[in-house]
């Protein structure tokens, strides 16, 4: 069993030149790398003489400090919170009151985002990099300690935190090596923000198996493209809506280094995954199913024929899946059931929030509530969230079933299928959608399609047009924005 931070310091012993993080303006050796988080972990030090189990929140910019002082927190035993510049004040002051850092550090630029927050002790980095560092870090922590505590982008509601233990990421960093081929020669790009979990987790590892990191300030289609093909990068993480930007920048352009493409987060449509081995013609492109309770559950190749529409592919490793019933009972091949998994790398809970944590375990297994079933051939295809089922009319209607259907609609660009209030139907069908090439949808013509491939009860009862969708920072629809247009007479 290891903890955060270990691997990073014996590559750097072994390969003391070898590239750590690259940017636009700067390269970062391994050695380096390992100094600076050392010297940020002298400095907390100085700060909290005994750091294990201290809670650090931090507000940086998307550059090589932020993943430096993450690294410096969670090797000295402490929890690493980061915070997302996108939060309003009000959500950053809720998040701090949720948290109870021991103490906050933000980058000068990130100021006004704490005026009047005067209950944690703060420090700018800048502040902190000028104290003076004091004697050699030690701790005590374990494997099983927490290291970082991440918050979901709160699009949903409130930010709900997450505690993550060291085992819990530092034991998989192998296992992911091997599933999805990296090597220490790779080039790995992560476009997307650090406070991320996907995006976080990615630059980890990297680090942990001695590749070369990549960061952008910030995700911009343009420079993602510049990269591929000046740095000879050769993994991407993304999420779809950034493979969606990529295509409707890059034209024809093609990448001949990537060799891997990772994406998750977010439904990747079938119509997108078409066009990404024509994007990316030597690349393996690779979808895992996961969750930030869960970790890895399974993965797939995207161009792997033998898979049907919605399957997760196979459990990585040392995961185990089982579809129940609500009665806790295995469910019949082809019947709809809640997907739990049994995993070493599961989450320890989420924080201040034991109700909402014991929802998520039993036993062994635990669960965020995912709809799935077993087909004929043995696969796991996957239906929907149960908070997202809709029931109109009596009937359970899973809308990530019936958003697969609109998606394939040649005028559909994106949907989202949602259950609305019904005097009548108890819940209605709603979609929501955006037409591709500023089309505009003609109801008869839309409504005969859907009618050809669902029953009449799944099929939408209202259609409501969207020049564009809310969006969260990991890329999903933000499902809660949406809203019926309030319509005059």
């Amino acid at each position: 069993m290891s903890v955060i931070g270990t691997s990073i310091r014996e590559i750097a012993k072994r390969y003391p030149e070898r590239i750590a993080i690259e940017t636009w303006r700067e390269q970062i050796s391994y050695k380096e790398f390992y100094q600076s988080t050392q010297l940020l972990q002298r400095k907390l030090t100085f700060l909290f003489p005994k750091g294990k189990g201290k809670k650090i929140g931090y507000l940086l910019p998307n550059e090589p400090k932020w993943i430096e002082l993450f690294i410096a927190i969670s090797s000295m035993g402490g929890i690493a919170i980061p915070f997302d510049p996108k939060w309003s004040p009000l959500q950053l002051s809720e998040v701090i009151k949720d948290a109870e850092p021991d103490l906050v550090v933000y980058d000068q630029a990130f100021a006004h985002q704490f005026e009047g927050i005067n209950t944690v002790k703060t420090f700018t980095i800048e502040a902190l990099e000028l104290l003076s560092p004091t004697g050699e870090v030690g701790g005590d922590f374990s494997s099983q300690d927490p290291f970082y505590i991440g918050y979901t982008s709160g699009t949903t509601g409130q930010p709900k935190g997450f505690i993550r233990s060291h085992a819990s990421w530092a034991d998989c960093f192998s296992l992911g090596r091997q599933a999805f081929s990296l090597t220490e020669e790779d080039k790995i790009l992560c476009p997307g923000p650090l406070v991320h979990s996907h995006f976080l987790y990615a630059a980890v590892q990297c680090l942990h198996i001695g590749s070369t990191l990549h960061l952008c300030s910030s995700f911009s289609a343009d420079e993602v493209w510049e990269l591929l093909h000046t740095r000879s990068i050769t993994v991407m993480y993304m999420v779809p809506t950034m493979f969606e930007a990529l295509t409707k920048t890059s034209g024809s352009e093609v990448s001949n280094h990537l060799t891997t493409l990772i994406s998750s987060g977010a439904k990747w449509r079938e119509r997108s995954k078409q066009k990404v081995s024509k994007v990316f013609p030597q690349a393996s492109v690779y979808e895992f199913y996961g969750a930030s309770e869960l970790s890895f559950v399974s993965f797939r190749k995207v161009n792997d024929d033998t898979l049907p529409e919605g399957s997760i592919g196979k459990p990585f490793p040392s995961v185990e899946i089982s579809i129940l019933s609500d009665s806790g009972q295995p469910v019949p091949q082809g019947e709809v059931g809640t997907l739990f998994v049994k995993s070493p790398w599961l989450f320890n809970g989420y924080v201040n929030r034991p109700e909402e944590t014991a929802k998520v375990f039993h036993g062994d297994w635990a669960t965020v509530d995912d709809l799935a079933f077993v087909n004929e051939e043995g696969h796991i295809i996957l239906k929907g969230r149960k908070q997202n089922m809709i029931i109109s009319g009596g009937l359970n209607i899973y809308p990530e079933e019936v958003e697969q259907v609109i998606r394939r609609h040649s005028a559909i660009e994106e949907a989202a299928v949602l259950g609305v209030e019904d005097e009548y139907w108890g819940q209605k069908v709603v979609a929501f959608v955006t037409c591709a090439g500023g089309r505009k949808l003609v109801m008869d013509e839309v409504n005969a399609y859907m009618a050809k491939f669902l029953p009449k009860y799944k099929c939408p009862k209202e259609w409501i047009q969207l020049h564009e969708f809310p969006y969260t920072g990991s890329g999903k629809i933000a499902r809660k924005k949406l809203q019926i247009p309030i319509r005059s007479g």
